[in-house]
């Protein structure tokens, strides 16, 4: 188990802001397909990049990951990147209620943000990790794809 966590942590960190030369027309997020945004990169089907500034992953797990691995991934995170605030969030996914932190973090004189929440969207438990560069705080600070399958409560 901790193997997976570390395997998770590790590629959503380091994949959280960089580039793809992927040309990936379609994401796999809880059961269903959904158009990769046009000027967005999709890195993989569960992974866009670069997306009016905003990039997001998503991890599927099972029922009984759902119960440990999110506080795993929170302390993890904390451990590795240098958090200078942590305030808990809450947002709906499809009428899901996923709930987490949101991180403000400061690297090389780089402020950046990450929202990670957890819950069960459409019977798929997942791990959702959101990163950009401004203070998210609203819906409408979303890019308009992730407003299309999320909002901040």
């Amino acid at each position: 188990m901790k193997k997976l966590l570390l395997i998770g942590i590790l590629f959503i960190t380091s994949n959280l802001f960089s580039q793809s030369e992927n040309q990936i027309d379609s994401l796999s997020y809880a059961h269903m397909k959904i158009a990769v945004p046009e000027n967005c990169v999709a890195k993989s089907e569960y992974e866009l990049l670069d997306c009016e500034d905003i990039s997001v992953q998503w991890l599927y797990l099972n029922k009984e990951m759902l119960e440990v691995v999110p506080t795993q991934f929170f302390n993890q995170f904390e451990q590795q990147q240098n958090v200078v605030d942590k305030e808990k969030m809450t947002i709906e996914s499809y009428s899901s209620e996923l709930t987490g932190y949101k991180f403000k973090t400061r690297n090389s004189g780089k402020t950046r943000y990450a929202i990670i929440v957890s819950g069960t969207v459409n019977k798929q438990p997942l791990l959702l990790n959101i990163g950009s560069e401004k203070n998210v705080k609203k819906t409408s600070d979303l890019s308009e794809f992730l407003r299309t399958i999320i909002e901040i409560k």
